[in-house]
């Protein structure tokens, strides 16, 4: 649930960011897809015990057919694997800084 002044900022955006945006990160990328709206996050952490029903789906190396498991979210890499695959069109880039430099954005 979210409040009216939310819903209207979110409404009136061009652009939604999410920059070291904890726990709110998944929060970001899915107002952007159900506003439509571009967005950009550079996730940090992860909280899978906050979280602990994201799974990542992948496939299955040791079958021949395309079977896929699902492996829950723990580390970094998984939560981008995990945001990635909310949707095709989302773009995973790099940033040239150490620390938490990745970045997924879709333009809407």
């Amino acid at each position: 649930l979210i409040s009216d002044d939310l819903q209207h900022a979110i409404h009136n955006a061009s652009l939604l960011i999410g920059m070291h945006a904890d726990s709110a990160t998944e929060h970001v990328v899915d107002a952007a897809l159900k506003h439509q709206k571009p967005f950009v996050v550079i996730p940090c952490c992860v909280f899978p015990n906050l979280f602990s029903k994201r799974v990542i789906k992948i496939k299955d190396e040791n079958e021949k057919s395309s079977v896929t498991k699902e492996i829950p979210v723990r580390t970094h890499d998984q939560f981008c694997t995990y945001l990635m695959q909310k949707d095709k069109r989302f773009v995973m880039e790099k940033l040239p800084f150490d620390g938490r430099n990745i970045a997924i954005w879709w333009d809407g």
